[in-house]
């Protein structure tokens, strides 16, 4: 289980619903970005710090250890993951990172960034408690309070 974000380019008008579908529905992959790709993995490591890469073109994997977030390029596109396995403080941090990660993704590759577990874009989430919240609520649901990795 873990906690998504998705990125998407949307035309003008088009809402998120429309631009994840029309994703989904694509017949052709998009073309890799290799230079955003180098530009991500560069300031990931400057924010997070050691990551592990994995290239097996055309798909392209970073993870970091210590916080469970990955990025990941694939057939062209941008998504983002963190397994819920913190609570409280610790997962206010992670998420914290994913945020700041997701917005070097955005950046980089020129995509958007949904939040589906919020339901909006990730430039309009102002407080991340909620997500937070859905960390611990997962954390209750499944015995991990208290679960962190060092």
């Amino acid at each position: 289980m873990s906690y998504d974000l998705y990125f998407t380019r949307r035309a003008p008008g088009q809402s998120w619903d429309e631009a994840l579908e029309a994703d989904d529905a694509r017949a052709e992959p998009l073309q890799p970005d290799l230079e955003a790709w180098e530009s991500i993995v560069g300031r990931t490591r400057e924010l997070l710090g050691e990551v592990r890469i994995v290239e097996y073109p055309p798909n392209w994997e970073l993870d970091h250890e210590d916080t469970g977030i990955s990025v990941n390029h694939w057939e062209g596109g941008w998504e983002m993951s963190v397994p819920y396995r913190t609570h409280g403080e610790e997962a206010r941090r992670v998420v914290g990172l994913l945020y700041e990660v997701a917005a070097v993704v955005a950046g980089a590759s020129g995509f958007e960034c949904f939040d589906p577990q919020l339901g909006q874009p990730a430039a309009e989430v102002g407080d991340l408690g909620r997500a937070v919240e859905l960390f611990d609520a997962v954390a209750d649901r499944y015995g991990r309070r208290g679960t962190v990795t060092a």
